[in-house]
């Protein structure tokens, strides 16, 4: 046989674990007994998909308080800003005295203070009545739900309603020790294009996922149990 000199690729192999790109935490941002459950667990979702539903009584009935504070408020402005609309051409002509002015102005400052303060506590509880309907922030796969129907709902609650997963692309780690991570530093690429490494995910039964993954993540220090360093790649998962 004849000598050939060639370039021969150099193979490395780890178990790794599957993870979502990301992993949203979905949980309460207010206070109020569950009522519904809008998905099924384990279940596609979309962005903005409403998931659970928390009683929206007593939210509406601050809405409407709110609403009503703010339109009296406007009124008692409207009618402040009447009143100096009244006084300022009198007090140019010395009709009336420097200080009904000064009064004017100071109902029509403080009218206004007292209108926007009641503008911004509607819009305070427009958005929680907005979060009574918890909805997905990304698209992916919901988890199993960890509350009931009838439970009570808390923003300081320790549990998580579930967990939405984007699964496209998904996320694998390995762990490689300081070993490996020494030699993968003497042949990565001259531009320090990590990208370009070629990387095979092989499933548990054997088969080749269809979709090259390249690398995305390397952690900032050594495992000191282990003394590994925890890489990650991503892998396209257009079929999820």
């Amino acid at each position: 046989m004849n000598v050939i000199q060639r370039d021969v690729p150099i193979h490395n192999e780890w178990i790794g674990a599957l993870d979502g790109d990301v992993n949203a935490t979905i949980r309460p941002q207010v206070t109020g007994y569950l009522v519904r459950q809008n998905y099924r667990e384990g279940d596609a979702v979309r962005k903005g998909q409403v998931l659970f539903e928390i009683d929206p009584s007593t939210f509406k009935a601050a809405v409407d308080q709110a609403q009503a504070v703010q339109a009296k408020q406007k009124a008692i402005h409207d009618t402040a800003v009447a009143n100096l609309a009244r006084i300022k051409p009198l007090a140019e002509k010395n009709a009336v005295s420097q200080r009904d002015l000064d009064d004017a102005l100071g109902q029509e400052a403080s009218s206004r203070a007292a209108l926007d303060q009641a503008t911004a506590a509607l819009e305070t509880a427009r958005l929680n009545l907005g979060f009574t309907r918890i909805t997905s922030p990304i698209d992916g796969i919901a988890g199993i739900a960890k509350a009931q129907i009838g439970d009570l709902l808390s923003p300081s609650a320790t549990a998580e309603l579930t967990t939405v997963s984007r699964v496209d692309p998904i996320k694998v780690y390995v762990n490689i020790s300081e070993r490996e991570y020494i030699r993968w530093l003497e042949r990565k690429p001259k531009d320090g294009n990590l990208s370009a490494i070629p990387l095979e995910l092989i499933l548990v039964d054997g088969s080749v996922h269809p979709q090259p993954g390249r690398f995305a993540l390397l952690n900032r220090q050594v495992d000191p149990t282990t003394g590994t360093f925890k890489v990650g790649a991503l892998f396209p998962n257009p079929k999820s």
